[in-house]
């Protein structure tokens, strides 16, 4: 039971691996998580029902919440604790692909892209590219596979060509999310800079060290975009472009 209301989203610690009880009272977190979500001012509830007492993070899924099931996959089911620690850490880390607009890229400009994103520690899932009718001569096919064996990426990778010229980026970056419903975050590039490895790099830190949110994270010039496809999507649900609300960007 609990008196307090429990927003419609909310994580209860019960079941989580790394809650830690003294008999059947969870008294805090082995990965420190009850701590910082306090330190952001995120609201913990205490809660019991027949079988303990326990935390409910009330406004968040929180990132950390693993069942016993879940190790199973890595044989570590049967496993102390702290190594069930040291795999979450290894394996908790930014979900997201890379969408690169290539109207303003030549193939000289996306070698040095996929160069500093052969550098981040965190890889991504996808990385789609964006070629319009027009360019497929100037980046061709053989060209690009070319890019990314030198790389020897272990993401997936396909070129999407658009030949319809009546549709702009803002619609194409649209179409993508659409497409591709199960990663949490997009890096959209439209033009090469210098910001991309650290701007990957430093969000991966503020979702999974800090467990700070942010709307949408982009460098001075905009060139490159980091944000939440499950903002985005709720934006455009209720009438909104998330993309076109610059007072929603955090400048990095």
């Amino acid at each position: 039971m609990i008196d307090e209301k429990i927003n419609s989203i909310h994580t209860p610690c019960k079941d989580c691996v790394f809650a830690i009880y003294d008999n059947n009272t969870q008294t805090d977190c082995a990965i420190n998580y009850i701590e910082k979500y306090k330190n952001k001012n995120v609201q913990i509830l205490e809660a019991y029902d027949d079988a303990k007492e326990f935390y409910i993070i009330n406004g968040k899924k929180c990132l950390g919440y693993r069942e016993n099931k879940w190790f199973n996959q890595f044989g570590l089911s049967d496993a102390d604790i702290q190594e069930k620690i040291t795999k979450y850490f290894e394996t908790n880390t930014l979900d997201y692909y890379i969408v690169i607009d290539l109207k303003n890229i030549d193939i000289n400009n996306l070698d040095q892209i996929l160069e500093q994103i052969s550098k981040c520690k965190i890889q991504p899932k996808k990385v789609i590219l964006i070629r319009y009718v027009d360019d497929e001569l100037k980046l061709s096919y053989t060209n690009i596979s070319t890019l990314f064996q030198k790389y020897n990426v272990g993401y997936v990778w396909r070129i999407q060509t658009i030949v319809d010229t009546t549709l702009n980026y803002e619609q194409i970056l649209h179409n993508t999310i659409s497409l591709n419903p199960k990663y949490r975050f997009i890096c959209s590039i439209t033009k090469y800079n210098e910001d991309i490895e650290f701007m990957i790099n430093k969000t991966n830190a503020i979702v999974h060290d800090d467990l700070d949110q942010f709307e949408v994270i982009s460098n001075k010039d905009n060139s490159t975009l980091i944000f939440s496809t499950l903002v985005y999507r709720f934006d455009a649900f209720h009438g909104n472009n998330l993309l076109n609300n610059t007072d929603k960007y955090t400048i990095i």
